[in-house]
């Protein structure tokens, strides 16, 4: 009997080959595209999984507050905070911090190779505690993992690492010569070497070195600094079955006894380790969970839509099989033997576009790896992968199945002979809500898409307030041999400006998009107990020409006079730390006295009109300029023309200033639009899945058009014998997807606006929802629908009524 059935099921795919196309296609490619993006969220999902304590490591995260502001502090604090912890909390039993490079990069050599050759310049650098390795779990190639990092001067490296630097010889007590600009300089012995990190890890980094030097340096050992120098990440593990209210309450008496609670202080949270990639409050994370339930969506958007085609065709087809049904009937087949061979025709279109749905998802994989700059691949050995699969295949068939088997299953016996199978009549409704669901989902996704991209638009073109047009970057030098880095650094800056092509050039210990020189606590002189600060302020180092070379506005004050002694001991302030200082007016800040860091006291020099020294994603921030006569970090050069000749002019200028240091470069603006990597990413993916939603309707309404247009041939033949025209025929077929797209857009509007709202409110400056954002999308669908439909509706309209009407 089954094969049978399988042998009438495979002449009907056969026979209908157009409609065989267009289920098996629609749904292969639904089903692909919904196994795409399982695969990018459950890589997401991933991250941090694999230490063995993920579930009980947490990151000590601040929100610091003010009389009427709030502001979420990050995840840094002072360096002093992981000890108290261990000390005075019970539920903690172990602690390490992270200290960065901030930007920053470290020139490495070997040993006894401090010359040019065999140097190169290294990023992902992290000063770590020596628990690091207890606290967080990475494979060891080589090496003493336990005690890698307990001697002062030692270095953990990675594979890739032990490679650049030593081949196939031992890594392990050899030495690297570490140069950076603002934190040490030394040998380094290698105590071990782990595994490359991996992808699905929020820490990412090359090299770990002790943390122990880092505390030597200067900056490091002034009294108070272990509280205020708000550079270093803590990651605390708690002990297993941690009462929670029991904990927050211990945090909080910790921060009054350490911190303070007037005015109001700042609170201590613990952000589970496995929720640090998707979290969309702090700075130093990558994705946000509210993108991946889009996403998640979309793929059921998508998988239903398939569907929707799947179970439109197959009942709009009914009256072509109601024949074939009164025959069966005829003879003794009962309705469950015609709902088996149904069933089993949804079970075979469902298998075989499963097939062809691995397939194509295995193609569509790379293009998404493409777009994320990462490698998901499927493993076909996870039984994860094969129950989806098998889940898939079992509720598609029954979806897409089992109202069409029914409808088919049910007619009388001598009204299918008459041609006339009621049911199908009365199933129109279900076809035309079915299709409404296509069009206000594809309708969502093409507006959503235009959403993104007119945001992305409007945060790359938006004024900054700043000049980053042509702004060439140079790293500046590790290291400075022969003359003091001073007076080299202001002779490669004079002999910058000799160069036609360039106009200003400045020196500063960050750029925009790139992060501060160090973030502490402010306060106004003379107000307030000594190390009380409530305000943090972000301190960039510049030189006295970096107003002038950005742009920037100065609301109040003038700028900088480098030829007078005091103008070092005057600072610049933004309007946001001129509103949380609360000096009132510009003016009224000018040669007011504040303390930074707890000791230092500067004059005001100037108040700066807000700029965005960050993304759009976020308000402004409270910043401090202090400034220097020169800074070695970074090197900000205004381009008027011959961008490739000024480029090679500037490196040959640099190579003979700063001899053994390689020259990096980049523009300023591609720097700052690097902030929104993952918006772009969200923007190409969700495009991706929008075309093929898209696509899949498209299908399905070419498909419906078809096969309405050829039930309804006798009909326009007549039409046009009593004199109808072509238009008048299109018209007439059309109108109904035309009222269906019209009761699809009433349904979509709210949708749209609530979406869309939620989305754009992640961002601090942002577009607003107008008429043109829903109203140009409808546009294209309407094009995209009504071209899809009408190419069947032409072919019909231009029948000859001869051929059709020859047997009337």
């Amino acid at each position: 009997m089954i094969r049978n059935y399988l042998i009438l099921t495979l002449r009907n795919l056969s026979k209908r080959k157009i409609y065989s196309f267009i289920n098996i296609s629609g749904l292969a490619i639904g089903i692909a595209a919904c196994l795409v993006i399982w695969k990018y969220v459950e890589f997401e999902l991933s991250y941090d999984k694999f230490h063995t304590h993920a579930d009980n490591i947490y990151r000590a995260t601040f929100t610091e507050y003010g009389k009427n502001w709030k502001e979420d502090w990050s995840a840094e604090f002072g360096y002093g905070l992981g000890p108290a912890l261990i000390n005075e909390i019970p539920e903690i039993k172990n602690f390490v911090r992270i200290h960065p490079m901030y930007g920053d990069a470290a020139l490495i050599s070997l040993e006894n190779q401090h010359a040019a050759q065999g140097n190169f310049l290294e990023k992902n650098i992290y000063f770590v505690d020596s628990t690091f390795l207890s606290v967080f779990t990475y494979d060891v190639v080589k090496g003493d993992a336990s005690n890698g990092l307990a001697r002062p001067s030692s270095a953990v490296i990675t594979e890739t690492i032990a490679n650049r630097y030593f081949g196939n010889a031992d890594p392990i007590g050899k030495t690297l010569h570490v140069r950076t600009k603002d934190w040490v300089n030394g040998d380094f012995t290698v105590t071990a070497v782990i595994q490359n990190v991996p992808r699905n890890s929020h820490l990412q980094f090359d090299i770990l070195l002790s943390m122990h030097d880092l505390l030597q340096i200067g900056y490091y050992r002034e009294a108070g600094s272990d509280w205020t120098a708000n550079n270093f990440i803590t990651y605390v593990e708690m002990s297993k079955n941690t009462d929670a209210k029991s904990l927050d309450a211990k945090t909080k008496r910790f921060m009054d006894k350490h911190v303070g609670t007037e005015p109001l202080g700042v609170k201590l949270s613990y952000q589970p380790l496995r929720e640090i990639n998707y979290s969309p409050d702090l700075d130093n994370t990558n994705g946000h969970l509210s993108t991946l339930y889009f996403f998640i969506l979309i793929s059921i958007f998508i998988l239903f839509i398939a569907w929707i085609n799947y179970v439109n065709l197959s009942t709009a087809r009914a009256t072509e099989r109601a024949k074939e049904v009164g025959v069966k009937k005829a003879i003794g087949v009962l309705k469950s033997q015609l709902v088996t061979q149904f069933m089993l025709e949804s079970l075979l279109i469902n298998f075989v576009s499963i097939v062809l749905a691995v397939g194509l998802a295995i193609v569509l994989l790379p293009v998404l790896n493409n777009i994320i700059a990462n490698e998901i691949l499927f493993d076909f050995s996870s039984p994860l992968l094969w129950a989806i699969l098998l889940g898939l295949f079992a509720i598609g068939s029954l979806i897409s199945g089992i109202y069409p088997a029914m409808v088919l299953s049910s007619f009388k016996t001598t009204d299918a002979f008459k041609g006339n199978p009621g049911k199908v009549g009365r199933g129109l409704g279900l076809r035309k809500t079915l299709v409404v669901f296509q069009f206000t989902a594809s309708l969502l996704l093409i507006a959503g898409t235009f959403i993104i991209y007119r945001q992305m638009d409007f945060m790359v073109k938006h004024d900054k307030g700043l000049n980053m047009n042509q702004m060439l970057i140079v790293t500046g030098p590790q290291y400075i041999e022969g003359e003091t880095g001073h007076q080299r650094i202001l002779s490669f800056k004079n002999e910058l400006l000799k160069l036609s092509s360039v106009g200003n050039v400045t020196s500063s210990g960050a750029i925009p998009g790139g992060g501060y020189s160090f973030t502490t606590g402010m306060e106004i002189a003379g107000k307030g107990p000594k190390n009380s600060f409530r305000e943090s302020i972000h301190v960039v180092w510049v030189d006295t020409d970096f107003i002038k070379t950005y742009g920037l506005q100065i609301a109040s004050g003038s700028a900088w006079d480098s030829n007078r002694a005091s103008a070092m001991e005057s600072v610049f302030i933004n309007e946001a730390a001129l509103n949380r200082l609360g000096f009132g007016t510009a003016e009224q800040a000018l040669h007011e006295k504040i303390i930074i860091g707890g000791e230092a006291r500067f004059s005001i020099q100037g108040v700066l009109r807000n700029f965005h020294w960050n993304s759009l994603k976020s308000e402004y921030v409270p910043m401090l300029f202090r400034p220097q006569e020169a800074n070695y970090k970074l090197f900000s050069i205004q381009l008027h023309s011959n961008i490739h000749e000024s480029v090679e002019q500037v490196q040959r200028i640099y190579k003979g200033y700063f001899p053994g240091n390689p020259f990096e470069y980049y523009f300023l603006d591609d720097f700052f639009n690097s902030q929104y990597k993952d918006e772009e990413q969200f923007e190409r993916i969700f495009s991706m899945f929008s075309i093929l939603a898209i696509v899949i309707a498209c299908l399905g309404l070419w498909g419906l058009a078809s096969f309405t247009t050829a039930q309804r041939l006798k009909e326009i033949s007549i039409r046009k014998v009593l004199g109808a025209t072509v238009t008048n025929i299109i018209y007439l077929l059309s109108g109904q997807f035309v009222r269906l797209l019209l009761i699809s857009s009433i349904i979509a509007l709210p949708i749209l606006l609530y979406a869309g709202n939620t989305w754009i409110d992640h961002f601090a400056f942002r577009i607003d929802i107008t008429a043109d954002l829903f109203i140009i999308p409808l546009m294209v669908l309407v094009v995209i629908a009504l071209g899809t439909v009408s190419i069947q509706i032409l072919r019909g309209a231009h029948t000859n009524p001869a051929k059709v009407l020859r047997s009337e």
